[in-house]
């Protein structure tokens, strides 16, 4: 299934609607507040008329319920709905009445979606949004270390950092040197932008220190072995390392062997790749996507005729509206677990009232709990 590219102009998206974003908890409260707050922000970024409350505005164009929890039911306008995990028969019976009147229920995720489409959600009215990051973790570069002395025959194979340097990229490693005689090789580095820290001497007190900071412990001489490769196994460290001598015999000490210098780039080659797959796997997974998604799928109830290039949004709201359905075996066995966590819900919420009872006044306030409940003043 290819992707859906965007037919419209890139201002179009800013054409002026009213949103209401109906947030039921305190939006300096927790996490939900924070999607609201964040969504309010780029919105606001957009172009796009929005405020935030505790109650839906019927004169808004749409309004986004943040969760569905706390959601009546009723329809206001274009609602949507933000659904987060059904883990109980209560909120799939709750989901399922809401859609009713709710033009859209945005799930977190595909599989959230997909479940409840094959509980017997109506496939045209669901779809998904995966949530957003900050975009303010620092980046944790691969941290690569070396601990030995260059030698004048070349036998430690030092210009193998030389040509590492030409074929890498410098955002995803760090290399931490200790030895006499690689100041070249930290030249270039550095040059190419690599962040280096290095010691030009043998120091054990530091030596100790840094072993453990590593990823990757990185010996490319053959000469039959090196001890740090010992002393990294020893703390649990990764190795990049020649494939003879003693190495050979630390049964599974070897995690990337190599006997050549196209085998080595390989193997750094790959690790940046990895590295770089983490990175891209939450690439659109920000608070401006994020919100634009909504935006996308916001015009589509409103009746413009737009397509999206994410693979949730709009592209999920239609590609499960085309297909999918309920899955009688998968429902069934659901519904089970629904059920079992229902109970446990219920279970741990009665012993957590005990417990809190007991704790504040004894035996006397078990009784008062109880007879609190007899008279029907406690919620279930």
């Amino acid at each position: 299934m290819g992707r859906m590219l965007c037919c419209f102009k890139k201002d179009e998206i800013n054409r002026k609607m009213r949103v209401r974003i109906v947030c039921y908890e305190d939006v300096d409260a927790w996490i939900l507040g924070k999607f609201a707050k964040k969504m309010h922000e780029n919105l606001q970024k957009m172009g796009i008329s929005s405020d935030i409350a505790k109650v839906p505005d019927a004169s808004a164009d749409i309004n986004h319920h943040i969760i569905y929890v706390n959601y009546d039911g009723k329809k206001n306008s274009v609602d949507t709905i933000m659904i987060t995990h059904i883990d109980t028969v209560d909120k799939l019976t709750l989901v399922k009445k809401q859609l009713e009147n709710a033009a859209a229920g945005i799930c977190m995720s595909r599989e959230t979606m997909l479940h409840l489409s094959q509980m017997g959600v109506h496939n045209s009215k669901i779809c998904y949004i995966n949530p957003a990051h900050d975009e303010v973790m620092p980046f944790r570069k691969i941290v690569v270390g070396i601990t030995c002395r260059v030698q004048a025959d070349g036998r430690k194979h030092e210009y193998f950092l030389n040509k590492l340097a030409n074929v890498l990229d410098s955002k995803y490693f760090k290399f931490k040197i200790m030895g006499d005689a690689w100041d070249l090789q930290v030249k270039i580095l550095r040059k190419k932008g690599f962040e280096v820290e290095y010691t030009d001497r043998f120091i054990y007190d530091e030596y100790i220190k840094l072993i453990p900071t590593l990823d990757y412990y990185l010996y490319m001489g053959m000469d039959e072995g090196q001890m740090g490769f010992i002393d990294a196994l020893a703390a649990g460290v990764k190795t990049i390392v020649t494939a003879q001598g003693y190495h050979l015999d630390a049964s599974g000490g070897i995690v990337h062997p190599f006997t050549s210098y196209e085998e080595l780039e390989h193997i750094f080659l790959s690790l940046q790749k990895e590295k770089e797959d983490l990175v891209h796997s939450v690439t659109t997974w920000n608070w401006n996507d994020y919100t634009k998604k909504h935006v996308e799928i916001w015009k589509y109830l409103l009746g413009e005729n737009i397509e999206s290039d994410f693979s949730d949004g709009l592209s999920s709201l239609v590609n499960v509206a085309s297909g999918g359905n309920v899955d009688g075996a998968f429902a069934k066995r659901k519904m089970k677990e629904l059920k079992r966590n229902q109970y446990s819900h219920f279970y741990f919420k009665k012993i957590g009232r005990l417990k809190k009872a007991y704790s504040t006044a004894g035996f006397y306030g078990v009784a008062k709990l109880i007879r609190a409940k007899m008279l029907n003043k406690l919620d279930p």
